[in-house]
């Protein structure tokens, strides 16, 4: 087993097996590639401004190859920026694109807390490490993270409580930031919330939205996750996201549902 997602060389990084996504040996989950490309947002200067919005848009399945990131400041600004990202196999080809709003934090503010801004349930001390198992490859959802279901389960469909804690760095020799764990782990909301046993059915994201109403702490990211499908093959996963601290934001993909 290895012990990152992404070794780097120069400005490459190649998926180790740990990428692999449960749906196929030959490509990628969403959720690492989401991780890289929020490490190069934060890696845009100034570093001192947070985001608050990411948009991934995968604009096909993304191979086990070697990828590289470009980035772009699309709307400078020093109280507020826009950015641009993308992820691009060896010939170019691009294969997700990304988009960042940011902010310049300010001096602590005297507000009153927000509704409902604690955790809603057990926090994963509580609980125990789950034991369920996709496919008999090793595959991002499982063997890269640990989980610990509050409600629901994973095997189960309908909506899901469930704390997600990633088990290795994504760039080898890195400790990720918060914001990247939580791009790493929203892209398996719909997995986790499925609207039915599946069957014969596929359902598949073209894009992620991550909302951070502040920034994360810690290791954890707790997901309250539930996916709503319409019978004229769309769907939308809706999941509110926290740490063990209390809310974090929100995350959201649209669904493309159809048969095999």
């Amino acid at each position: 087993m290895t012990d990152s997602l992404y070794v780097t060389d120069g400005d490459t990084f190649t998926p180790t097996e740990l990428v692999t996504s449960p749906w196929s040996r030959d490509t990628a989950h969403g959720g690492p590639p989401a991780g890289l490309l929020t490490r190069a947002f934060e890696r845009v200067e100034p570093v001192t401004m947070h985001l608050v919005r990411i948009t991934f848009e995968i604009l096909r399945p993304i191979p086990m190859v070697p990828v590289r990131i470009t980035t772009e400041v699309v709307r400078p600004g020093r109280k507020v920026q826009l950015l641009a990202a993308t992820l691009s196999d060896s010939d170019g080809s691009i294969l997700m694109k990304a988009s960042a709003w940011r902010i310049r934090d300010r001096a602590a503010l005297e507000l009153p807390p927000g509704e409902d801004a604690t955790v809603p349930f057990p926090l994963p001390d509580e609980l125990e490490p789950g034991t369920y198992r996709m496919q008999d490859w090793t595959h991002f959802p499982i063997d890269a993270q640990e989980y610990r279901a509050a409600a629901g389960s994973f095997a189960d469909p309908g909506r899901v409580a469930i704390w997600l804690r990633l088990l290795v760095p994504i760039v080898a020799g890195e400790t990720p930031t918060p914001e990247q764990l939580f791009a790493v782990s929203a892209d398996s909301a719909n997995g986790m919330s499925r609207h039915t046993d599946t069957g014969d059915l596929l359902f598949i994201n073209p894009d992620l939205t991550v909302y951070f109403m502040r920034r994360p702490r810690g290791e954890w990211v707790g997901m309250d996750a539930v996916s709503h499908w319409d019978p004229s093959g769309r769907g939308l996963s809706d999941t509110t996201l926290y740490d063990r601290h209390g809310y974090v934001g929100r995350t959201n993909q649209s669904l493309f549902i159809d048969k095999h």
